[in-house]
């Protein structure tokens, strides 16, 4: 019984070969390949350049529409704007920025105006966050320029745009 036991129980390869196999093995790990990563880098850059270029023109269309409203009319889209959610995003169509003409607009400081924009800052500094996590910096630019005109002494405005630029 014992003999059968031990046939059962014995390698049915020698140690030389196990090795071989591990080595076999760890080369096809360590197997310098081209990610994806790398090959699509230069897609990422285009659509980069492209989404923060369509960004910046909606903005500049967006100003120049804003710039023709009176302020109870930029108060209206942006309590509207507030509601549906638009708090940051999309540019050009969203409650920070409309707050922000309003304030252009207004020679004098507005206190419901400053105070929807400190309500918004949080918000904002949060999407920025999350937009460089997931790697889409034109957005985190976009975002960042907004919270400088917002605060531009905002405590994360450094962190934010070194976290961009790395």
């Amino acid at each position: 019984m014992r003999t059968s036991l031990n046939r059962v129980l014995k390698p049915s390869f020698s140690l030389p070969l196990l090795a071989c196999l591990i080595m076999l093995a760890l080369v096809a790990c360590s197997e310098d390949k081209t990610s994806p990563s790398t090959t699509a880098e230069p897609s990422a850059s285009a659509a980069y350049t492209a989404k923060a270029r369509a960004d910046r023109e909606a903005a500049q269309k967006a100003a120049a529409a804003m710039a023709s409203f009176s302020s109870d009319e930029l108060r209206k889209l942006a309590a509207l704007a507030f509601r549906e959610q638009r708090l940051y995003a999309p540019a050009g169509n969203n409650a920070a920025e409309y707050y922000l003409a309003i304030r252009k607009k207004s020679g004098e400081p507005d206190p419901l105006t400053e105070s929807a924009l400190m309500d918004l800052m949080p918000y904002t500094v949060i999407a920025a966050e999350q937009a460089i996590s997931r790697s889409d910096f034109a957005e985190a630019g976009r975002l960042r320029d907004l919270i400088a005109v917002i605060d531009a002494g905002a405590p994360a405005l450094p962190r934010i745009s070194q976290e961009i630029a790395d």
